[in-house]
């Protein structure tokens, strides 16, 4: 295999209401979207008997040896479904940390597509489903990026159609714990987004 650079993108939520709670996880609506900002991920096979992983850029501190590429790594190759590949995966990490732009989630999802794409990976969709909602709760939203409504029943509508929007990107100095955040809502919204049509 040759070497291989994939853009993994940020999401924004253009939109975020929190509708319930269904055991220990917040049910959520929100409308998504995918911008410019990404990281880079460079991947490689190797004929080793282990993945090497490594994280580098500005946003690489901190991350543990056990983080969202790593468990992705791991499901796979419990379910045998890369055949016994090994990869090298360098990303650099231009999306900040604890921003809420996913970008652990969306850089387990970027490889999942290229796997899918190569047809190193093949996974029916209802398989597909269940190995992103382990990994991270918002992987599957970057299963195909496109624009997307997130329904607070969990059903998900893509959009093609471009949203020409220019979108200002501010990040403090710290970083926001998304599970601290939801334990401090008290009250929630009623569905907006059920039945979108655009």
């Amino acid at each position: 295999m040759n070497n291989f650079k994939i853009m993994s993108h940020a999401k924004i939520n253009l939109a975020l209401n929190v509708t319930g709670k269904k055991k220990n996880l917040h049910k959520i609506e929100s409308l998504i979207s995918f911008i410019d900002l990404h990281d880079l991920i460079y991947l490689k096979k190797i004929t080793k008997k282990k993945h090497n992983i490594h994280f580098k850029g500005k946003f690489s501190k901190n991350i543990g040896k056990i983080n969202t590429i790593t468990r992705m790594l791991k499901l796979l190759d419990e379910k045998n479904l890369l055949n016994n590949q090994k990869f090298d995966i360098k990303i650099v990490k231009n999306i900040p940390q604890e921003a809420g732009m996913g970008g652990g989630s969306m850089n387990a999802a970027s490889l999942i597509n290229f796997f899918i794409n190569k047809k190193i990976l093949k996974i029916k969709k209802n398989e597909l489903t269940k190995l992103t909602s382990q990994v991270g709760s918002d992987v599957i939203l970057g299963i195909k990026p496109n624009n997307t409504i997130l329904s607070h029943n969990g059903n998900i509508k893509k959009y093609n159609k471009e949203i020409k929007f220019y979108t200002l990107i501010v990040k403090p100095r710290f970083g926001c714990s998304t599970k601290y955040i939801y334990s401090k809502i008290k009250s929630f919204s009623k569905p907006q987004f059920n039945s979108p049509k655009s």
